[in-house]
């Protein structure tokens, strides 16, 4: 069976669930039937962004306000511009399986990655629903795969650009910054005081110029502080943030080998949905939004996980060697 998966069968695999969810895209005729609001509020929100109208002061259908950072509001716009926000499950699969078609030569791990990601009944369900929710994980996964893959003897080789991908990356949700601490703090402590200002300078500066374009628009410093995305933003309590972060950070430390930024990224990521997930049960009722899409926040470790197994699948093919 692993002599008969060859290049050309894994791309056409890749192309074949990218129709697939191309077409998952266009499933639902009125979304407004499910209870469901994000595909909507990131709809106005990206609307209202590119009219440069404020954002966070209008409420969905649902009656919920717009907690959209400008990071993923500018990773879901050629997905909007394209006529459907649905679209961004799409290219956030593209990316992923470019990422690790560029990382792993075997066509079996590329393969079953592969398909492990488009049979996903999480992103299945996400991809229907229109929502962006492991969109943003997806990003920060195949980030973090390409960066390594490209300068795996210097992460910091290109400063500024680094900067402005985490400023970017940072700016979709609170969760996602969790894998990037575990997998930059280390080496950023360690190199020259130069590339350190270079690429906090450029996170700093992308964070400014991305935060600027939302908060712009608003009435005054009043009208911010009453309506913004930074107190509405997170998978769960601020303390319990805090307490994953915390991990993060400690377990940066311990990161001998690319394989365990992933393999610590999908406990840490899985964990801190768990909390959240159960929060809001305890909080709702079982109840809680009354069917099972609370359950899809545990997907965000989906493509941590993916990624974990492959380099452990890797591992175990080359001591067969």
């Amino acid at each position: 069976m692993t002599k008969k998966i060859n290049a050309k069968l894994v791309y056409l695999l890749t192309g074949v669930f990218a129709l697939i969810y191309i077409v998952f895209c266009h499933v639902l005729k009125d979304p407004y039937q499910l209870n469901i609001d994000r595909w909507q509020t990131l709809n106005f929100s990206l609307e209202y962004w590119i009219h440069g109208k404020y954002i966070y002061d209008t409420y969905n259908f649902m009656g919920n306000l717009s907690s959209y950072l400008p990071g993923q509001l500018l990773l879901a716009l050629p997905s909007y511009l394209l006529g459907n926000v649905g679209y961004l499950q799409v290219m956030a699969f593209l990316l992923f399986s470019y990422t690790i078609l560029r990382e792993f030569k075997n066509n079996m791990i590329r393969f079953t990655a592969i398909l492990m990601l488009g049979i996903s009944l999480s992103y299945i369900y996400e991809a229907v629903c229109k929502s962006d929710f492991i969109s943003s994980f997806m990003f920060v996964a195949a980030f973090i795969l390409f960066w390594h893959n490209k300068f795996k003897d210097n992460y910091f080789q290109k400063p500024v650009m680094l900067g402005i991908g985490l400023g970017i990356l940072f700016l979709t949700r609170s969760v996602a910054v969790i894998p990037l601490i575990i997998f930059l703090l280390k080496p950023f402590l360690a190199i020259d005081t130069g590339r350190k200002i270079k690429v906090s300078g450029a996170f700093l500066l992308t964070i400014a110029v991305l935060m600027l374009t939302v908060f712009f628009p608003a009435k005054n410093v009043d009208y911010i502080i009453q309506h913004n995305p930074l107190a509405l933003q997170g998978q769960s309590n601020k303390f319990v943030m805090l307490f994953f972060l915390v991990i993060a950070i400690f377990l940066s430390f311990y990161v001998k080998k690319i394989s365990d930024v992933f393999y610590f990224s999908a406990y840490i990521v899985f964990l801190a949905m768990l909390n959240f997930v159960l929060e809001k049960y305890l909080l709702f009722g079982l109840g809680f939004y009354d069917n099972l899409f609370p359950t899809t926040y545990l997907a965000a470790c989906l493509p941590f996980s993916i990624i974990a197994y492959c380099f452990s699948v890797r591992k175990e093919l080359e001591k067969e060697i």
